[in-house]
């Protein structure tokens, strides 16, 4: 082979290279510095975040001077933008990048509400405006997804690509239990007091049939293996504690101290059933 035939190949060879997408060790192209299932785990967090948010600003609406929710709020704050920044910063999608700029825009807004020391009317306007900070951070992890599903496009193993999407579902499922946990708090906490009314009652009802629903679906996933199965029996037992005292969560049974924790315990439980998923092997 002579230096013209050599020179031609190395020429080539770093050309692919130069071009070539990040790949993981799926095959799969990369969501800028992180994996796809990662970035899915992520956008989902965010999601839980807006409810945590929401949640301990009505807990220290009755209860003002808890130290450690205090602190909750503040360290949720940051790390919602923080992990806001991560997304847009390693997207390659310009509607995932349009998506977190609407919800950078909405957050400016709800943020200043849950700052300074908790009041009534705040909270009220918590109550009637964290779901549209919800939805705006739900539809970034669709775009995610989306954004993946659009990166798989290229190869040349439909079966996989399709396997790969429906585990980035079933991430994004799992990782909605988290949100729907501290959610679960939000409209406890939202129907009580002077706040209750037949609205909150209703979404509290609604949250708890959607965690109890979501459970059974990830019960028959596909991508169940032994860890995904022991952590999600651990949850399971955790929800358990709600589901037997059905009557104490829709008659405000629970003190607002046991319900700020059962929320955070059910919500650290499925977090470790939403990473057991976005570590699966295909």
């Amino acid at each position: 082979m002579n230096k013209t035939t050599l020179f031609k190949i190395f020429a080539l060879t770093c050309t692919v290279l130069l071009f070539a997408k990040p790949m993981n060790a799926n095959g799969q192209s990369k969501y800028g510095m992180l994996t796809f299932n990662k970035a899915v785990n992520i956008s989902g967090k965010q999601r839980m975040l807006t409810q945590k948010l929401a949640k301990t600003y009505l807990y220290l609406l009755g209860n003002p001077t808890d130290a450690k929710a205090k602190r909750d709020l503040l360290t949720t704050k940051i790390i919602f933008e923080k992990q806001n920044k991560i997304l847009g910063a390693n997207s390659q999608s310009q509607l995932t990048k349009n998506l977190i700029s609407k919800v950078n825009k909405t957050w400016g807004k709800f943020k200043s509400l849950i700052e300074g020391v908790p009041n009534l009317k705040n909270a009220k306007e918590v109550v009637a405006t964290n779901s549209i900070l919800l939805k705006e951070t739900n539809d970034v992890v669709e775009a995610v997804i989306l954004e993946s599903k659009n990166a798989n496009n290229a190869s040349s193993d439909d079966s996989l690509s399709e396997e790969d999407v429906e585990l980035k579902q079933t991430i994004n499922k799992a990782g909605k239990q988290r949100m729907l946990s501290q959610r679960l708090a939000l409209y406890y906490f939202a129907n009580s007091g002077s706040l209750k009314d037949k609205n909150n009652e209703a979404r509290l009802r609604g949250v708890y049939s959607n965690i109890d629903d979501a459970i059974t679906d990830l019960l028959i996933s596909n991508f169940n293996n032994a860890k995904v199965e022991e952590v999600l029996g651990a949850a399971m037992a955790k929800w358990e504690l709600v589901r037997n005292n059905e009557e104490k969560l829709f008659k405000n049974g629970f003190t607002p101290k046991e319900m700020y924790k059962l929320s955070n315990d059910l919500t650290k439980a499925f977090n470790k059933v939403t990473i057991s998923y976005e570590k699966v092997k295909l």
